[in-house]
């Protein structure tokens, strides 16, 4: 009876190495393609949970901090809808120029997709792009890119694809090799709402008044002979959020390292007034933010029939407005990015655990037999 329980322990740890080989033999494609139509490339909105790949506007011309894809696709256009289907392809890129100004360098990555150039899917599809982001490094001029990125198959089996390019080992975009990296612009007015960071005042002789953001942030400023400024504005810090999880933040951030002012400006920020003592309303608290450290914003005055902070300053700095007052004696905050996505496991480790588990189990089991 034992030598059979050995011999069955056996036969069972063989099927467990056998369940790895077979888990090795998969369905992953052997051919991938890039369809290149004019080489559409997209960015995607996630607002509101559009989950959107809306068409980029033109590859030798790409914005700063921004995140591109590239669809990839099998050869016959069926889409690939994990990471691990792509375990025989490896993406690299070459940059001859403009390195610095590619934060996050060309990789694959699975995105959930509803709309894709404008058309509504039936329902959301998960797809495989070559993904990669641009830097944010507060630049006032533009930057020139030159960058290929080369698909590889990891045997003669398989085969990448690049528009009409024959099916080879070894396929190369190069549609970014005379590209540039840069900002939006804004060009001034008597007034005007800021979207593009770099703003230009080159036809104002007198005040301006700029809008920020959707909280309707305005700056009031005599801007004539002023020079270009970098104005965007952020406004989150998850960071900070963290720390104060029991605070309601508002976050106005002019990012950027151009903001200084010819001349005073009246910068006005609405919030509405909290609830203070006894139910009355009373104004928020605002700080500045420093090097990574808040203070009271002792500038600041707040008018409450506007509900909004006046601050007289030629530099737009970072704030921080709360409903509660806030211990800021540490307030420095870690602005590390996030992780990037790992590959999903596989599930090999846990068959070879599993068939390294029966292994022990049915050597056990011989050697009671031998025993007795």
């Amino acid at each position: 009876m034992k030598k059979v329980l050995s011999l069955v322990l056996a036969a069972v740890m063989c099927f467990g190495m056998s369940t790895v080989a077979f888990a090795a033999k998969d369905s992953k494609p052997k051919k991938i393609a890039v369809f290149d139509s004019g080489f559409v490339f997209y960015t995607f909105d996630d607002d509101d949970s559009k989950n959107a790949m809306n068409p980029a506007a033109d590859k030798n011309s790409l914005n700063a901090d921004e995140t591109y894809y590239i669809h990839v696709t099998e050869e016959d256009g069926t889409e690939i809808t994990k990471l691990s289907d792509l375990d025989n392809f490896k993406v690299r890129s070459s940059i001859d120029d403009g390195a610095a100004y590619i934060s996050s360098k060309p990789s694959f990555v699975i995105k959930t997709v509803k709309e894709i150039d404008g058309a509504k899917l039936p329902k959301s599809e998960k797809m495989a792009f070559i993904t990669f982001t641009t830097a944010d490094k507060f630049n006032m001029e533009e930057k020139s890119l030159d960058m290929e990125i080369k698909l590889y198959g990891d045997d003669n089996n398989c085969t990448t694809k690049v528009g009409t390019e024959t099916a080879a080992k070894e396929a190369t975009i190069d549609s970014f090799t005379s590209s540039e990296v840069k900002y939006g612009e804004t060009e001034a007015k008597t007034y005007v709402k800021v979207d593009g960071p770099i703003v230009k005042f080159d036809d104002i002789d007198d005040d301006c008044e700029l809008e920020f953001g959707d909280d309707e942030i305005t700056f009031f400023v005599n801007a004539k002979d002023q020079k270009d400024l970098f104005l965007r504005l952020d406004d989150s810090d998850d960071a900070l959020e963290d720390k104060y999880p029991n605070a309601d933040l508002q976050i106005v951030y002019f990012a950027g390292n151009n903001k200084a002012f010819r001349r005073n400006g009246t910068l006005t920020i609405p919030s509405k007034a909290v609830e203070g003592k006894e139910g009355k309303l009373v104004a928020p608290h605002i700080y500045e933010k420093n090097n990574g450290k808040l203070s009271v914003c002792k500038d600041a005055k707040y008018d409450d029939d506007k509900e909004a902070f006046i601050i007289k300053t030629n530099k737009l700095g970072n704030y921080v407005i709360s409903d509660i007052e806030l211990d800021v004696k540490d307030t420095a905050t870690d602005d590390k990015g996030e992780g990037t996505e790992k590959n999903p496991d596989t599930g090999a480790n846990d068959f070879v655990g599993l068939a390294v588990a029966l292994a022990v189990v049915s050597v056990a089991g011989i050697a009671v037999a031998k025993r007795k």
